[in-house]
């Protein structure tokens, strides 16, 4: 079994993963997006957790997990039902994305998303893709 990813490696994963409609791939958070050619996408902060030690499962009970964002849209910008049929399908292709990451480099990985018409960069909103994704041992 793959030791899990340090938290330098799981961040770069994601940094290099490619998500189908996003012409913006930003490394990190960005102070402002341009939107003029399309979404944009950047990581969070990655963060570690360690879970309860059992005696021979030590290792097993680590995780890491990370932020992902897909900008779609400003607020305000579209009407809402084309800003959600935006978010819908950013949605699938994020998912995409992140079920064709190579298991042997991040272990397993869960995810979870959500979405949102107020995610903040800089003092402006944006309608938003939102992904928690975390990869454990197990």
């Amino acid at each position: 079994m793959p030791t899990l990813v340090s938290n330098a490696a799981f961040l770069a994963a994601i940094q290099a993963m490619t998500v189908t409609g996003v012409d913006r791939h930003y490394d990190f958070p960005p102070g402002s997006v341009d939107l003029s050619k399309g979404y944009a996408a950047f990581p969070l902060m990655p963060s570690s957790v360690m879970g309860e030690r059992v005696s021979t499962c030590i290792n097993q009970s680590k995780t890491r997990s990370i932020g992902y964002v897909v900008i779609v849209e400003a607020t305000g910008q579209g009407t809402q039902e084309q800003n959600y049929d935006k978010l819908a399908a950013a949605m699938d292709n994020l998912e995409a994305a992140l079920d064709a990451l190579t298991p042997a480099t991040i272990n397993f990985l869960d995810y979870e998303m959500t979405t949102t018409g107020d995610y903040l960069i800089g003092s402006s909103a944006y309608w938003a893709v939102v992904a928690t994704i975390t990869a454990r041992e197990l």
